[in-house]
């Protein structure tokens, strides 16, 4: 009789962590804490800071995961729209809005946005990086108004060890 109470107890628990482990992403939300890039039409995370591999200070270009080039790639021409765009926040605070750009694009976004080209592309070579997305200024050169912010990100990722010059 122990036996058989003792295997009933054994099976409930394993049931729960089953049920439990197939329903985690209900149960759990994302941690707000560190960088994020959320899309401003429906709140959709689509970089975390998991996705980050590096920050490159000297290119503003982003490394990213093999999940998340993948999930940018999929959204196709849904990425880029001057409407929706995105915010990028710091553990919750919101450091920039802007919008997704591809290489070919040539409105530039009235400020305070900025773009972020995807997929990133080095000039004069025009050779596309999936994996990277990078911060696009009109000449290169970031407006007067952003090294502030420009510096968050740095010492952020500086403190995550994800920061390359």
């Amino acid at each position: 009789m122990k036996k058989r109470m003792w295997t009933s107890l054994v099976l409930i628990v394993l049931a729960l962590i089953a049920v439990s482990w197939f329903f985690r992403n209900y149960l759990v939300q994302p941690s707000e804490a560190g960088f994020s890039l959320v899309s401003l039409k429906d709140n959709t995370l689509l970089i975390s800071d998991a996705d980050v591999v590096s920050y490159n200070w000297t290119s503003q270009e982003i490394a990213l995961s093999d999940g998340a080039s993948q999930r940018l790639m999929q959204m196709g021409e849904d990425l880029y729209s001057f409407t929706d765009g995105f915010v990028i926040k710091i553990d919750v605070e919101e450091i920039y809005r802007g919008v997704f750009r591809s290489p070919f694009m040539s409105a530039i976004p009235e400020p305070p946005k900025i773009s972020i080209m995807f997929p990133s592309v080095l000039f004069p070579s025009d050779l596309e990086n999936n994996h990277a997305v990078r911060m696009f200024y009109p000449g290169f050169q970031p407006p007067k108004d952003q090294p502030e912010e420009n510096s968050r990100l740095s010492k952020y990722f500086e403190g995550v060890n994800k920061l390359t010059r």
